[in-house]
C-alpha cells in the first residue's frame, strides 16, 4: 500500500464513515459549504437571454496597424458625463460589445442596472419594494448594465480604522473629527464601473467639487486577476478607498474601472478604450493633471506594460508590481503545466522518479516543494475513492498544481466558465467561453463562431536541458516527449469534470488535470511507436496577437518600475523571472533599461509606496528636464534588492544578472535566486515570446549539437516519430511576428519624452478650476 500522510489518512477515513454510516447530515453540511465556497449559491440575478448576432462567425484575424503606430479615432462622446445620466456603453475603437455580459452593479451595492430592454436579453431588472428591495416582479432587462452617474462620501476617523465608512448623497453625517474625507464618483463607461476618488473637505459640492485637498496628480490603479471576460466585475468603493488610503491621504486622486481588473477581462484593447475614457472623464470634471501614475499589481501590472508600449499618455509612468510582461505569453507554459503534471503523476512508467521535486522541477522550471500539498489533492482523493480507486500518493506541490491549476480550463477550454451558475442553461450552450473568444477581434472565428487558439507545443522538446544536464537519461527524455501529447481543438473538448464548479453533478468524475481533453485521453498508446499527437497553433491567430498589440515586444517609451515580493519559494505563479523576462524584451529591442527599474524586496515589506514616491519624484524632474527622463532619473531608481524592514541590501546595473544573460549571478541574483519556465527548459531564452517556433528536421538538430555531449544518432527513428515535423530552434526567431513589424517600431521615438492627453477636441474645459 503506498504510503500515505495523516491528513490524507483522515480524509479518507472521514469519507469511508460518511459512505458507511449514512451520515446525510454531516455529508449535506460538508457539501453545502463547497457551494457556499464555489459562490454557487447567490441570489443574483442569471443572464437569461442574448441579443441577436452575439455569436460572430467567419471573422478574420486582426491585421490592421500596431496600436504603437496608429492614431485612435476622434472622441465622439461629450465629456463629462451629467451627473444622473450614463456614460458610453460602446467602445470607441475596441471592436463591437460582447454578448452575454453579466451584470454586477447589485453586487457592488450600487443598486439594479438600468433597463435597457424589455426582450429577455441580459439580466431582469425587478420592482423594488419601498424598502428598496427586489420584488419578485420582472419589469425589465438589461444587457449592458448602465448606471447613472452619482457622488458618494467615504471617510476615515482615525488611523486605526481599516475600512471606511461610507455616506451616500448626503454629506452631513461626517463627523467633524474626521481624519480623511473622499469624494467618490461612480458610474459606467463601456459597460464596466468607474470610479474617481478625491480628497476633499465638507465645502464640497455635487457640482462645485472642492479640490483644495488635491495635489493636482492622479493615480490609475490597475488590478490583477485571471478571468475570460463576459462580464462587468464587482466593485467596493469602501475597498478602493482602503487599498489607496495612503495615496488619497497624501493628496492624490484615484481613477479606476472595472475593465482594467484582469479578474473581469484580458481584452487589452477593451482596457486600453475604456481607461482613455475615464482619464477623460477626469479631466473633464476636475482638471488635468500634472502626471499619471500607473499602480496595480499581476494583470494590473501588464496593462501597465502593453499602454507603456502601445498608448504612453494614459500613464506617464508606471508602478508594476509582481507584473509578466503581457497575459498572452505568459499562456505558453501555464498550458504546459497540466500536460507534464498529468505525466508525471499517471503517464509514467517510474512515478518514483518524477515525485522527487528536484526531478519535477528539472522538467517543469517553475518552483517546486514537498512542504505543500497541490491545489484540491483532496477532492481527488475523495473521486477516486468513490470510484473504488486506491488514492494515489500525493505528488510534490509545484506552481503549476498549487498556483496555475483551475486557469488552464478557463483560459483554453469553451465549455468551461468558472462563474457557469451566473448563466442559464440555454446561454451557457451559444457561448464559448475562452480567453481566444474573449479577443474574438483580435483572433478571429470561425464558421461556427469559435475563436481559435494560437498556443503551440508542436516540436516543443520538453526537458531538454535536463537530458543534457544529465539529470534524466534518454529513455526519460524519449517517453517523457511521447506520451505528453497535448490539449485537443476547442471544437473536441467536452464539458470540464470540475464537480459543481464546471456544473457537474458526479463527484466521482471530478479530475484537476482535464486528460479527457488531452490528445492521449489519459491512457498510454499500447504501441510504444506511436507517439501521442501535438498540437499547432493557428499561426494567423498568433500574427494577430503581435499585430494587435497583446504581445509586449520591449518597445518602452514611458519608466515602469518593476516592483515585487520575492514569492518564489512560496510556489507563486508571480515568480521573479517575469521582471528578467521583461528585462529580456527590452535588451532584444534595443530599449534603454534605465526605464526598468527591478526592486525585489522580502516579505513581509512591499515597497509599492516607496516606488509611487520615487515615480513621482523622477517625472517632477522630468518636467523640468524638458521631458528628459533618462537624465530626470532619481538615484533610487535603479535595480535593487530590499531586506524585509525595507532596507536596501544590494543595488547596481549587474545585481539580478545570472544566467539568463550568461553573466555570473549577482549579489540579488544570489540572494533570491529565480527560477524559469518549461519552455525555457526546453531551449527558448528567458524573453518567453514565442508562439510558434522555428521547426527543423531532427537529424539537422543532432548534427548542430542540440543534445550536447549526447549521441542522439541511435535514437534518431524515435525522436523522429515524436516529432514528425521537426523540433524546436529557438535561435531563429517566432515564425508568427509580423515580417517588418520591429523595424516599424523601431521608428518610434524612444527619446521618452512627457506624454498627456492634451487633445481639446477629445474632452470639455474643466468645470471647475483649482
Amino acid at each position: 500500500m503506498p504510503k500515505l500522510n495523516r491528513a490524507k489518512i483522515n480524509i479518507m477515513l472521514l469519507v469511508i464513515v460518511l459512505l458507511l454510516t449514512g451520515s446525510a447530515g454531516i455529508a449535506y453540511h460538508y457539501y453545502l459549504q463547497l457551494r457556499h465556497e464555489a459562490g454557487l449559491d447567490s441570489n443574483f440575478p442569471q443572464v437569461v437571454g442574448l441579443p441577436p448576432g452575439s455569436r460572430l462567425a467567419n471573422m478574420p484575424p486582426y491585421n490592421g496597424p500596431h496600436p504603437a503606430l496608429s492614431e485612435r479615432p476622434a472622441e465622439t462622446f461629450a465629456f463629462p458625463i451629467e451627473f444622473g445620466a450614463t456614460g458610453p456603453d460602446e467602445p470607441l475603437f475596441a471592436g463591437p460589445n460582447q454578448y452575454p455580459f453579466l451584470c454586477q452593479t447589485e453586487e457592488s451595492h450600487l443598486g439594479q442596472p438600468l433597463i435597457d430592454n424589455t426582450r429577455g436579453w441580459g439580466i431582469p431588472v425587478y420592482a423594488e419594494t419601498l424598502k428598496g428591495q427586489r420584488s419578485q416582479y420582472v419589469i425589465g432587462y438589461s444587457k449592458d448594465c448602465s448606471l447613472p452617474t452619482r457622488v458618494h462620501y467615504l471617510y476615515y476617523r482615525n488611523q486605526q480604522e481599516t475600512f471606511p465608512r461610507r455616506v451616500d448623497d448626503n454629506i452631513d453625517p461626517v463627523p467633524d473629527d474626521h481624519q480623511l474625507l473622499v469624494r467618490a464618483e461612480s458610474g459606467t463607461i463601456n459597460r464596466f464601473m468607474y470610479v474617481l476618488l478625491l480628497p476633499t473637505s465638507r465645502a464640497d459640492q455635487l457640482t462645485k467639487p472642492d479640490l483644495s485637498r488635491w495635489n493636482g496628480k492622479l493615480i490609475y490603479y490597475f488590478r490583477g486577476g485571471i478571468s475570460i471576460g463576459f462580464q462587468q466585475g464587482k466593485l467596493s468603493l469602501q475597498r478602493l478607498t482602503r487599498d489607496m488610503r495612503k495615496a488619497l491621504e497624501q493628496g492624490y486622486a484615484v481613477a479606476f474601472s472595472t475593465a482594467n481588473e484582469t479578474d473581469n477581462t484580458y481584452n487589452i484593447r477593451l482596457q486600453e478604450d475604456t481607461a482613455l475614457r475615464v482619464k477623460r472623464q477626469f479631466v473633464a470634471r476636475y482638471g488635468e493633471p500634472a502626471f499619471t501614475i500607473g499602480i496595480g499589481g499581476s494583470g494590473g501590472g501588464l496593462q501597465q506594460n502593453l499602454f507603456a508600449q502601445n498608448q504612453p499618455g494614459i500613464i506617464d509612468g508606471g508602478v508594476a508590481l509582481i507584473a509578466y510582461p503581457d497575459m498572452v505569453t505568459q499562456i505558453h507554459y501555464t498550458l504546459d503545466c497540466e500536460l507534464l503534471e498529468y505525466y508525471f503523476d499517471h503517464l509514467a512508467s517510474d512515478r518514483d522518479f518524477w515525485r522527487n521535486p528536484a526531478h519535477r522541477q528539472a522538467i517543469l522550471g517553475l518552483s517546486v516543494s514537498n512542504g505543500r500539498q497541490p491545489r484540491l489533492s483532496w477532492l481527488t482523493d475523495i473521486a477516486q475513492l468513490l470510484r473504488l480507486e486506491w488514492p494515489d500518493p500525493t505528488p510534490p506541490a509545484s506552481e503549476c498544481n498549487s498556483g496555475w491549476r483551475g486557469s488552464v480550463p478557463l483560459v483554453n477550454n469553451p465549455h468551461f466558465h468558472s462563474d457557469y451558475h451566473r448563466f442559464a442553461r440555454a446561454v451557457r450552450e451559444r457561448t464559448y467561453w475562452t480567453h481566444w473568444q474573449d479577443n474574438r477581434d483580435i483572433y478571429g472565428t470561425d464558421k461556427d463562431g469559435r475563436a481559435p487558439s494560437p498556443w503551440s507545443n508542436d516540436g516543443v522538446q520538453y526537458g531538454l536541458q535536463a537530458l543534457k544536464n544529465d539529470t534524466i537519461s534518454m529513455a526519460q527524455f524519449l517517453e517523457l516527449n511521447r506520451r505528453v501529447g497535448s490539449w485537443q481543438p476547442a471544437e473536441d473538448m467536452t464539458e470540464e469534470r470540475y464537480w459543481h464548479v464546471s456544473g457537474d453533478s458526479r463527484l466521482y468524475r471530478f479530475t484537476p488535470y482535464g486528460e479527457h481533453n488531452m490528445t492521449h485521453h489519459g491512457v498510454v498508446s499500447s504501441s510504444p511507436e506511436q507517439a501521442a499527437p501535438r498540437f499547432s497553433g493557428n499561426s494567423a491567430a498568433a500574427t494577430a496577437a503581435y499585430q494587435s498589440g497583446n504581445v509586449f515586444m520591449g518597445k518602452l517609451r514611458i519608466p515602469v518600475m518593476d516592483v515585487r515580493m520575492y514569492l518564489d519559494h512560496e510556489l507563486n505563479i508571480h515568480h521573479t523571472w517575469a521582471a528578467l523576462s521583461t528585462r529580456q524584451r527590452l535588451l532584444d529591442a534595443g530599449t534603454d533599461i534605465r526605464l526598468q527599474p527591478i526592486w525585489v524586496s522580502q516579505k513581509p515589506y512591499n515597497p509599492m509606496w516607496d516606488a509611487i514616491a520615487v515615480m513621482d519624484q523622477w517625472l517632477t524632474r522630468a518636467a523640468l528636464s524638458n521631458g528628459d527622463l533618462i537624465s530626470a532619473r532619481p538615484p533610487a531608481a535603479t535595480d535593487r534588492c530590499l531586506s524585509s524592514e525595507g532596507d536596501v541590501i544590494y543595488e547596481g546595473e549587474q545585481v539580478w544578472d545570472g544566467r539568463w544573460n550568461q553573466q555570473p549571478d549577482g549579489n540579488c541574483t544570489r540572494l533570491m535566486p529565480f527560477h524559469q519556465g518549461s519552455r525555457q527548459i526546453a531551449g527558448e531564452s528567458i524573453a518567453g515570446n514565442t508562439f510558434q517556433c522555428a521547426l527543423i528536421p531532427v537529424e539537422q538538430a543532432i548534427v548542430e549539437g542540440f543534445y550536447g555531449d549526447i549521441d542522439a544518432s541511435p535514437y534518431l527513428q524515435q525522436l523522429q516519430t515524436i516529432f514528425p515535423n521537426g523540433v524546436c530552434d529557438y535561435r531563429q526567431p517566432d515564425q508568427a511576428q509580423p515580417p517588418g513589424l520591429t523595424q516599424l517600431l523601431d521608428t518610434l521615438k524612444a527619446s521618452t519624452t512627457q506624454h498627456t492627453l492634451t487633445d481639446s477636441a477629445d474632452v470639455r474645459s474643466p468645470s471647475v478650476q483649482k
